[in-house]
């Protein structure tokens, strides 16, 4: 796998531990892919020479492509110290995430686990914007939600329906709901033959996948990418 230098043009933080990383190649141009696909981050010196992977949460279309980043351990506390400017490498783009369909699409992602999401989510809504899609995103607190002023600029152009958790606040807008993602309740409002893409912890994933398949959806119509912490 061919890889490649990359440099930091912008920076979005979120939260206090996650920003989104904005960046292109040296030449200014960005690399092919899918909506949805990963790019492996190398950085010597560390414990993991192989680099780790992180999907990209920008759309195929856009000037720049992005990864939202975690502070959770070594590799993302060297991306997280990143600052303008500064050069990383990079792998090519790869992974079979967005199973690019015209059918409706249910979202179903936790914290970073937004990023593919939103990648694909994005990109179908730029092709169409008449495309039926629902996210369902669980965070801890409100102050957690990445993207949220975008979901909601997205969600207010087109049939985005958004529908956020939040799972460690004891006071959320009414708008939002208090409490883990239902995957029952995902069902009654998606629509027929929709296709769920799920995208979080090992944990979060291996759940929601163990409920969508006892309440008979079928496994080829499942995409899930986890997120290893």
């Amino acid at each position: 796998m061919h890889r490649h230098q990359a440099r930091i043009v912008k920076i979005q933080r979120h939260s206090r531990d996650v920003v989104t990383l904005y960046f292109c190649l040296q030449d200014g141009s960005v690399l092919p892919y899918t909506a949805g696909q990963y790019i492996t981050v190398y950085f010597d010196g560390t414990s993991t020479p192989e680099g780790k992977a992180y999907s990209l949460s920008s759309a195929p279309s856009e000037p720049l492509m992005s990864i939202t980043v975690k502070k959770i351990g070594e590799y993302s506390g060297r991306l997280h110290g990143l600052a303008l400017g500064n050069m990383f490498t990079i792998s090519d783009a790869y992974g079979h995430f967005n199973p690019n369909t015209t059918k409706p699409l249910v979202c179903i992602g936790a914290g970073v686990g937004v990023a593919p999401l939103w990648s694909v989510i994005k990109h179908e809504y730029q092709q169409d914007a008449r495309r039926i899609a629902r996210l369902f995103y669980s965070n801890k607190t409100v102050d957690d939600i990445a993207f949220r002023d975008e979901l909601d600029e997205v969600s207010c152009a087109t049939n985005l329906r958004v529908h956020h958790h939040i799972t460690r606040q004891e006071q959320v807008p009414a708008v939002m709901s208090r409490g883990r993602i239902s995957v029952e309740k995902c069902l009654q409002v998606a629509e027929d033959e929709a296709i769920y893409l799920v995208c979080g912890s090992v944990g979060f994933v291996r759940d929601v996948w163990k409920a969508l398949t006892t309440q008979g959806v079928a496994a080829e119509r499942i995409s899930t990418e986890t997120f290893f912490e």
